[in-house]
């Protein structure tokens, strides 16, 4: 399998929530879901990658690199309470990542994206809920029945309840429940808290509601602190060849 070039986080990467939800589904025929998928090392755009089923872990390898585990997740998590659409939208109005984004490319939150090739995905601080973003999300026919895609959208908001701009952050574990594909067209609102912090991880939760309040999916995340350098080139890069 090979991970397309669209689907970056990083600019050299795979976007997290896109990798994970790509080898969930891999593994839903080996793994009762829901599937936690744990990203080892940034899995590489538009290379040969190797999936490994097994009956208790399913892995992901590029060459001789192990770079994903995928195992059934053992605990039930919450899912993050709405927030109504306009309070989204006035949310979003607040996203940091205008202005010195960390991967300005990104698929999902990236503002260097035309919205047709993207997501125009800007969650931002909502007033009076400590560590909680949020922002609208209209999905369109294309994007609304691949799993993959939803677990993108419930990835990168789970960053942004920290500051990546001051301490950027990537994806490292997930677990998403899919209650339903979202509506095409219809306006739904993406909300993430974190939950806690410890050292150079933050664990985090996501949600999709739909127009009506009603939730289409939710996910759990671990994020982790890396490195970002600009290389002679003048292109933000991760330092991501290994996330613990």
């Amino acid at each position: 399998m090979r991970i397309p070039a669209r689907y970056n986080g990083p600019p050299d990467t795979a976007n997290g929530g896109y990798a994970c939800g790509t080898f969930a589904k891999l593994a839903a025929d080996h793994q009762r879901p829901p599937v936690a998928v744990t990203l080892l090392v940034a899995p590489r755009l538009e290379h040969a990658l190797e999936f490994r089923p097994g009956a208790r872990r399913s892995q992901i390898w590029d060459g001789d690199r192990l770079i994903a585990t995928m195992t059934t997740a053992t605990a039930e998590f919450a899912a993050v309470e709405a927030v109504s659409l306009r309070a989204a939208a006035e949310a979003s109005g607040r996203y940091r990542g205008r202005a010195g984004h960390p991967f300005p490319t990104c698929f999902v939150c990236g503002v260097n994206r035309e919205p047709a090739d993207g997501f125009p995905v800007a969650p931002g601080e909502v007033p009076g809920v400590p560590g909680t973003v949020a922002c609208p999300w209209t999905p369109t026919a294309a994007l609304s029945d691949r799993p993959e895609l939803v677990w993108s959208v419930l990835d990168c908001p789970g960053g942004w309840t920290a500051d990546p701009v001051r301490e950027p952050m990537v994806l490292t574990r997930m677990t998403a429940v899919l209650h339903r594909p979202p509506r095409p067209s219809a306006p739904h609102v993406v909300v993430a808290r974190r939950w806690r912090r410890q050292g150079r991880t933050a664990t985090v939760g996501t949600a999709l509601y739909d127009d009506r309040g009603e939730l289409v999916a939710k996910a759990t995340a671990m994020w982790t602190v890396v490195c970002v350098r600009e290389p002679a080139d003048g292109r933000e890069q991760g330092d991501l060849d290994e996330v613990e």
